[in-house]
């Protein structure tokens, strides 16, 4: 288990690491359209599709990380009270409940909703760029996967709290 753990934890991180290289694109791209824009008078026909994938790509894929590092919010109202093994045990049915079921249904739904862009070369229809977008839906079952190995982890952690252990 402590295999598998550290297995997610660093597919993660490095998942993460890697598309968080998007923002040199991202913010060249954006800087060459407010220039262009506003300097120039030019407005570009590709900003806007470039902004939505790579912002939509960095975040998607950063998530399972976020999730590692237990950065995502939560109501801490009342958890922040509970002893480590009920946060556990609330963690665990969370899990269960929530967690689990939403990212197999993104997962399942994303391989076809990807697989059907592939199929007919889907392209933007927002701007006049008209650039492909399955890569950029192939992003989705990507992330739902990588987030899956994150969420089994985590669910594996709370479970040894919620056991009593550490």
């Amino acid at each position: 288990m402590d295999r598998f753990i550290s297995f997610a934890d660093k597919l993660s991180e490095v998942t993460a690491k890697i598309f968080a290289w998007l923002i040199i694109p991202l913010v060249l791209g954006l800087f060459y359209e407010v220039i262009a824009r506003y300097v120039f008078k030019a407005p570009t026909v590709w900003a806007y599709d470039l902004t939505y994938m790579l912002y939509g790509t960095m975040f998607i894929l950063g998530s399972p990380y976020a999730l590692c590092k237990d950065k995502h919010i939560r109501i801490d109202v009342f958890y922040q009270r509970f002893s480590p093994r009920q946060k556990g045990i609330v963690d665990v049915c969370l899990y269960l409940i929530l967690f689990f079921p939403a990212i197999i249904v993104l997962f399942v739904k994303g391989i076809d909703y990807a697989a059907f862009s592939w199929q007919m070369r889907e392209v933007s229809s927002a701007g006049a760029w008209r650039p492909p977008l399955y890569p950029l839906k192939t992003v989705l079952p990507v992330a739902m996967f990588v987030m899956l190995l994150q969420g089994i982890a985590q669910f594996i952690r709370s479970l040894r709290l919620a056991k009593g252990g550490k």
